[in-house]
């Protein structure tokens, strides 16, 4: 077996694989998962799209990288707009004499 320790390593076994182990998610993904960190989605396309899909099935949430290392921040909600008021109805004419 390959030492899967970094995400390097991760990346050029990836290559041509979906799993670490077979066909299927097993342990062993789990193992490396919890070995190595958050690829970098450029440098590391393999490794990366295996990182983001074993945290799927995990049911872990990942935030993806933006330039710098850094986690990207938490969006603030967008304010709710406010209503638009009813348009009045037109007054009825007066009466004509």
């Amino acid at each position: 077996m390959v030492n899967l320790t970094t995400a390097a390593a991760v990346n050029g076994y990836m290559t041509s694989k979906s799993y670490i182990e077979g066909y299927a998610f097993s342990p062993k993904d789990v193992e490396v998962f919890g070995k190595i960190g958050l690829p970098d989605k450029a440098t590391q396309p393999h490794a990366y799209r295996w990182y983001i899909h074993i945290a799927a099935l995990s049911g872990v949430k990942c935030l993806p990288l933006v330039s710098g290392g850094a986690a990207a921040p938490a969006a603030k909600p967008a304010k709710a707009a406010k209503p638009a008021k009813a348009a009045k109805a037109p007054k009825a004419p007066a009466p004509a004499p």
